[in-house]
């Protein structure tokens, strides 16, 4: 019997779910909507999960899914795959589907996760959800796609941060993340952070069209990634530099939100340092331009409120005539020098108004804030550092949405992620100096 489109995504994961043994077409599809919803509430019989598996989704799961996705969680599942088991998802992908670039093996995650959101999207539509033999699917590579950028190739990411607590907050698609750094060794550690970092440099400065090319050297690319950003830091700071970092890394592996232009760029095309990083995000039927910004303060409550008032700031400016900040800055941009004519025709779709998609257009910022924060006298215990972390997110989490509601901006989403370190200002010097010197 033809399978799905649906059922192809789960043939080519099944492999990752067996544990000890073979595993039932039934089992499979059910593990895959567990590891892609925060929680599957498993209300279907084996017969049900068959149904899936050969005629797709259906509306009752696609209307659960989008509003209880967690993309982390599903990428996570898939990072743990082998390098052979990655070749062998991607090779069977590669025969279903015509993927429109050659995705590499530390970027199977990313291509599951676009094809599933691509599925999700055909069903609710009513798209013809049965196999075609090389169908293009939307959103895994094509040159209209804005694509991530970060590099996470073996899963370094999660051997760099353990997720302490994810709060979901009031406003519109707006949560916290709280992160601790994972030891190594036993030992409170900076060297995966900056091997992630390191890994990420000219990928966080330089534009897409500057790392594409058959004259492109990658090499050279990192050693002038690092010249640039030692002349950005001598502009301002290292805690700036490393928030602007963090910032990228978690809004573009956390909510999926590529990067559009960072602050870093900015200042390597204008000599200025007064920008903001901007990002795009897909959420529901829209689009989201999220705004970066980043606090490393001496308690989290203040890094927290200082973040929050710049997020203000703009906004108030926005109502008083100046314009989304997001939008402005974009305009005032050559998208055509970052970007493909493909990509900055739907960049400018979102902008522009258009009175055959009026609900296309972004009308509100989205905010994605990194919080540092120092945290005293939890040497190296990592359970004595989660029982501090949890207490701080529950003050976090009041402060933040006492804010929110006394300041009004319940309207703008906001994605906050919050990590502790012992000395923040000795740290953030320490990890640039090694990261790009001074």
């Amino acid at each position: 019997m033809e399978i799905s489109k649906f059922g192809i995504l789960v043939h080519a994961l099944k492999p990752l779910c067996k544990e000890g043994g073979k595993v039932s077409i039934e089992e499979a599809v059910r593990i895959i909507l567990e590891k892609y919803s925060k929680e599957w509430p498993d209300p279907y019989t084996d017969s049900n999960y068959k149904k899936l598996y050969y005629h797709g989704l259906n509306s009752s799961v696609t209307q659960y899914l989008e509003n209880n996705v967690d993309i982390d969680k599903f990428k996570k599942f898939i990072s743990k795959a082998t390098d052979q088991q990655k070749e062998d998802i991607l090779d069977y992908l590669k025969a279903h589907f015509e993927l429109q670039s050659e995705p590499q093996i530390n970027e199977v995650p990313y291509c599951c996760v676009n094809l599933m959101i691509s599925l999700i999207r055909e069903a609710k539509y009513g798209q013809d959800s049965k196999q075609q033999k090389k169908s293009t699917v939307s959103g895994l590579s094509g040159n209209g796609e804005i694509s991530l950028t970060i590099q996470d190739e073996r899963g370094v990411f999660d051997k760099t941060f353990d997720q302490v607590k994810a709060v979901k907050l009031p406003s519109q698609s707006s949560g916290m993340r709280v992160f601790a750094l994972l030891p190594v060794n036993g030992i409170y550690s900076h060297k995966q952070l900056i091997r992630l970092l390191r890994k990420n440099l000219a990928r966080y400065i330089f534009s897409r069209k500057d790392r594409t090319g058959e004259d492109i050297d990658l090499e050279e690319l990192s050693a002038e990634a690092t010249t640039e950003l030692r002349k950005f830091v001598r502009e301002c700071n290292p805690q700036t530099l490393l928030g602007e970092l963090l910032v990228y890394i978690f809004l573009e592996h956390c909510e999926n939100a590529p990067k559009i232009f960072t602050k870093a760029e900015f200042f390597r095309s204008n000599h200025s340092i007064s920008e903001k990083s901007i990002f795009i995000r897909k959420y529901g039927d829209g689009w989201q331009f999220i705004v970066g910004a980043s606090n490393l303060g001496a308690t989290f409550e203040l890094a927290i409120s200082d973040a929050l008032k710049e997020c203000e700031e703009l906004k108030d400016r926005s109502e008083y005539g100046e314009g989304l900040y997001s939008t402005n800055v974009i305009q005032r941009s050559a998208l055509d020098s970052s970007f493909e004519v493909e990509q900055v025709d739907q960049i400018n779709s979102l902008i522009l108004p258009n009175p055959d998609k009026p609900s296309q257009q972004i009308r509100i910022d989205s905010y994605g804030i990194f919080i540092g924060c120092q945290i005293d006298d939890v040497n190296d215990n990592p359970d004595e550092l989660k029982t501090v972390l949890l207490r701080d997110a529950e003050k976090a989490e009041e402060l933040i949405n006492e804010f929110v509601s006394q300041h009004g901006l319940s309207k703008h989403p906001l994605y906050l992620y919050l990590l502790p370190f012992k000395n923040i200002e000795k740290e953030s010097d320490l990890i640039i100096d090694q990261l790009v010197g001074r």
